[in-house]
C-alpha cells in the first residue's frame, strides 16, 4: 500500500517541480518582486505556500486569472478578502489587453521607489526583476507572453509545460523570471484536489476523469442548480443514475441507451473549463455562509 501512495506522490510533485523549487530558493535574493498567478475559480487551492514562505519578503502582486469564468459575486468577495489580508490583488481576464495594461502599471508602481533610490545615489536604474510564479494552467505563461509582447514562453494547454527558469525582457522596465508551474507537494484535502483536477491544473492523465466529473456534477447540482439544470436537465435519482441520465441526455450513448460515461465525463469537464455551464466558482472566502469556502488562506477547506 505504501508503494502505491509513493507512486501517486511522484505524480503530484514531479522531479522537475522539485528541482525548480530548489532553484527558486537560490534566485530569491536576486529578484525585486513576485507576480503570482492563481485561478479565480479556486483562489486558495491554486496557490502554492512556498511562494509566501521564502524570505526576505518582496513586493508582491496576486493575479486571479480566469475571472471571466468565475462567479461575479465570488470575485468581489475574494477581492475584498485579499485586500483585507493586505494582499495586493487583481481579478483579471488575461486575454483582455486592458487587464494586461493594468498589470504592467501595478508592476511599474513597484519599480518607482527603486528608480528614485538609484537616482538619489547617482546610479543608473536597472529593470525591475519580477519572479512570475503559479501552479500549472493558471495562465502564468500567458501573462508573460502578453507582457513581453511575443511568444517567448511556451504556452500549451498541457499543464506544467514550462520546464526551466528563463529571464525574459518586457521593454526596458521589466525583466521577468519564468518558472515551471509547481503544485504543492501534498494535496490532502479532497475539495482542493477536485478543484485542481476540474480546472486542469493536474494533468487529466493522472486522475480518473470519470471520478472527477462525477464529483464535479454533485458540486454543480448543489451550488449552481439553475445553471446545471439549464445545461444538463433536472436531477434524476441518486448521484450515479443522475450522471448516467445526463450522459444520455447529452447524446453520450454507447448503444441501446447505454450511457457513455467516459465521453460525458470529458464533455462535462470541457464545459466547465470553457464556461459553457456558466460562471462557476468552487471556493468561496471565509465570509461566505452559503457555499463551500476555505477556513483560511493557507489552503484548507471544509
Amino acid at each position: 500500500m505504501t508503494k502505491g501512495r509513493d507512486r501517486k506522490q511522484i505524480h503530484w510533485f514531479p522531479g522537475h517541480m522539485a528541482s525548480a523549487t530548489r532553484e527558486l530558493k537560490n534566485v530569491w535574493k536576486h529578484i525585486d518582486a513576485v507576480l503570482e498567478v492563481a485561478d479565480a475559480r479556486i483562489p486558495v487551492a491554486s496557490r502554492n505556500p512556498i511562494y509566501m514562505t521564502l524570505t526576505p519578503q518582496k513586493p508582491y502582486l496576486l493575479l486571479l486569472s480566469h475571472a471571466d469564468l468565475a462567479d461575479r459575486e465570488a470575485n468581489d468577495r475574494w477581492m475584498e478578502y485579499f485586500l483585507e489580508e493586505k494582499v495586493p490583488v487583481i481579478a483579471c481576464d488575461l486575454r483582455a489587453d486592458a487587464d494586461i495594461r493594468l498589470i504592467r502599471r501595478r508592476l511599474l508602481n513597484i519599480h518607482r521607489p527603486l528608480l528614485e533610490k538609484a537616482k538619489q545615489q547617482g546610479r543608473i536604474a536597472r529593470a525591475l526583476r519580477v519572479l512570475v510564479v503559479g501552479i500549472p494552467n493558471t495562465g502564468k505563461s500567458t501573462v508573460i507572453n502578453k507582457l513581453v509582447g511575443k511568444k517567448s514562453a511556451i504556452v500549451e494547454s498541457r499543464p506544467g509545460v514550462t520546464r526551466s527558469l528563463n529571464w525574459l525582457r518586457s521593454g526596458t522596465e521589466l525583466h521577468l523570471l519564468d518558472t515551471p508551474g509547481i503544485l504543492p507537494p501534498k494535496l490532502a484535502d479532497q475539495d482542493e484536489a477536485l478543484g485542481l483536477a476540474a480546472t486542469g491544473a493536474i494533468r487529466d492523465t493522472i486522475l480518473p476523469l470519470e471520478e472527477v466529473a462525477r464529483k464535479l456534477l454533485v458540486r454543480l447540482r448543489r451550488d449552481y442548480s439553475d445553471e446545471t439544470v439549464a445545461r444538463y436537465g433536472e436531477a434524476d435519482g441518486d448521484e450515479a443514475s443522475d450522471f448516467d441520465s445526463c450522459a444520455v441526455r447529452m447524446g453520450c450513448i454507447l448503444g441501446e441507451g447505454v450511457p457513455d460515461t467516459a465521453r460525458f465525463s470529458s464533455m462535462l469537464l470541457d464545459d466547465f473549463r470553457a464556461g459553457r455551464i456558466g460562471r462557476i466558482t468552487l471556493e468561496w472566502p471565509p465570509s461566505s455562509d452559503s457555499m463551500e469556502c476555505p477556513d483560511d488562506a493557507e489552503g484548507t477547506s471544509d
